[in-house]
Order: C-alpha cells, then structure tokens, then sequence
C-alpha cells in the first residue's frame, strides 16, 4: 500500500507537547501547503484559544486546530478528502491517546499496538511510547476527529481512583477495552462542550482543564467499571444489532419503523435486539435515532444558512414549535440563539 505512492509531498510539524508530526505522501505530484488561522468560509466548531492551520486544494480541504494544556493536549481535525491519501507520521511522547471519530470512519496502524478502524461515533485509547504511525484517507464528503493525549502524570492523579493505572503506565503498547468502542451520550456531550467553549481567554483553560479529566474519568470508568449483567451475543448476532443501527441512519428525517418491524429486518427477536443495542451503543433504539436527529439539527444551524423550519422537517418534526422545544431540551438553546451566537 504505501509503496505505490511515489513520494513524501508534505510535512507538517507544530511543537506542541504531544504533537504528532504527520507526512502525506500523495499520489500526484502535488503539494499541501498549510496556511495558520482558519479559512474565511469555515463555519464548523472552533476549538477556541487554540493553534489553527488549513489547506484547501483540489485533493483536500482540512483544518487542524490543537490547544496545549498543562500534561494534556485536544487536536480537532476536519475536512474534506476528495482523493484517497495515505498519511504517515509518528507518536513522539509517551502517554495515553484517545480518538473519537465524531463523522465518517478512519483506519489507522500503530507499530505498538496494530491497527485500528473507528467508525462514526467510536473511539479508542490507548496507552504508548513513542512508535510510527499511519492512516488511510479514503474520498468521501466529510470527516472530523477528535484527539486527545495525557501525560502520565495526567494519569497518576485518577491511582486512587483506578488503580489498574499503575499497571498501564508499566505496559506500553495497551490499549483499553478493545480497539474501538461506542462512545456513550455523556462521552459525546462532554465533546461537544469542548468543541463549543463558551468562555473567554480568562477562563477558557480552567474549562478545558475541567473537560478533558471528565472525559478521562469517564473512558476509565467504562473501561474498568464491572458489568455482570452484560449479555453475550454471537458473531451473527452482533452483526445484526448493528446492521440495525445502520438501517436507523436512514431514517433522521423520516418517520422510523416500529420495533418489531425492525427486528424483522434484521431478523433478530425484539428482545436481544433492544438489549444488544443497548449494551453495544449505551442507549435506548428510540433515544439514539432523536440523539442522532437532535446532532444532525445542530450541524445544520451551525454549518448552513438552512431556514430553521426547513431543518425541523428534515429531522422528522413537522410543527417547528415542537422541534424548537426538543432542540431547547437538548441543547439548553433554542437553534435561533445558537445561530446567532
């Protein structure tokens, strides 16, 4: 796979205390030349006090932007791939990384740990010395992530937490809870907090330093709290819970189907089916599809000029009223005030 690529046509290096250095290597003889600050027209989440750079070509539209804290670090990246790329690059620092896929899918390769495919709405932690580092970028319209990095030090305040710690920090090269999980909702809000700051230079720091330990807190928690009452399921099994997730993706701006007849479609019992999907997305089937409709809204306001009754109906509510009180339940906000901010 990489050898067919002819040769390394940009590099990207920022020193920031976990930064990793990333080579492109493109399959024309192009170049990726990276401006600071963020493009004129980007209207997607602004991680805010941090470092930003874009590039805008006819192979990829990306923007990185990254904050430095004390003993951690929080890197956003998103955009467009409009050619398969291949990236390079390396982990310099030892720590624990977790990457949340927050849209689109990606697969990446450790030397330390292997390979890893997160697809939307997955995330996976691992704890690393310094080793090389790869990923495919396959066309598609949009992607972004969410990474971050904690310095051991980070992690020897949670010890008399989770003592298991202390063994991680002996092992690198582990990676926790298998190599992708589901984020939870509480996982998801906590990211989204971070990617929407609503405070200034004086206090944003504290905000992130707040942010980053309480989705720390909660990675360990799901890693290590004890499930008894967690089923089994078989391989196909499993394949049908998701690909029921998958038929749900169809339907944020139609009317889903009910229970039974989604359990007819993937041909599992509407028992294992709610259960499964609970036990493998941290939610309810209802509640997942109005999460995932309530994100969608958001997207839009944000990232559109879309009438806000055009986006209530795309989201399957055709009384604007209804949706604006749904949105204000989710967000604390209407979409109104949030368009505006």
């Amino acid at each position: 796979m990489p050898g067919s690529y002819p040769a390394i046509k940009f590099i990207l290096q920022i020193h920031i205390i976990q930064t990793m250095p990333i080579e492109l290597i493109l399959a024309h003889d192009e170049r990726l030349d990276l401006q600071y600050g963020l493009p004129p027209d980007y209207r997607g989440p602004i991680l805010r006090g941090g470092i930003n750079f874009s590039t805008k070509t006819n192979l990829a539209e990306l923007v990185l932007q990254e904050i430095p804290g004390e003993n951690y670090s929080i890197r956003f990246v998103s955009g467009k791939i409009l050619k398969r790329i291949y990236a390079r690059g390396w982990i310099h620092t030892l720590g624990l990384y977790c990457y949340f896929m927050l849209k689109n899918g990606i697969r990446k390769r450790f030397d330390s740990i292997g390979k890893l495919h997160l697809r939307q709405d997955q995330y996976a932690c691992f704890f690393t010395e310094p080793t090389n580092c790869s990923a495919v970028f396959d066309k598609n319209d949009e992607f972004r992530a969410l990474d971050f990095f904690y310095s051991p030090k980070l992690l020897e305040e949670l010890f008399p937490f989770f003592p298991e710690l202390k063994s991680l920090l002996e092992l690198p090269g582990t990676i926790l809870a298998g190599k992708a999980r589901w984020a939870l909702p509480s996982m998801k809000e906590i990211t989204n907090q971070i990617l929407n700051c609503p405070y200034d230079e004086a206090t944003r720091q504290f905000y992130f330093d707040l942010k980053v330990r309480e989705l720390l807190f909660q990675i360990l928690e799901n890693t290590y709290k004890k499930k008894a009452n967690e089923k089994i399921f078989t391989p196909w099994e499993t394949a049908r819970i998701h690909e029921a997730r998958t038929i749900l993706e169809t339907y944020i701006s139609k009317k889903p189907p009910s229970i039974k007849s989604l359990s007819k479609q993937v041909a599992l019992n509407e028992f294992k089916l709610k259960n499964g999907f609970r036990q493998f997305f941290n939610t309810g089937i209802f509640e997942w599809l109005w999460e995932r409709r309530m994100q969608h809204a958001r997207n839009l306001i944000l990232t559109t000029n879309t009438p806000i009754k055009e986006i209530s109906a795309t989201v399957g509510y055709p009384l604007t009223t209804s949706f604006i009180t749904a949105f204000r339940r989710r967000f604390g906000v209407t979409p109104g005030a949030l368009r505006r901010k």
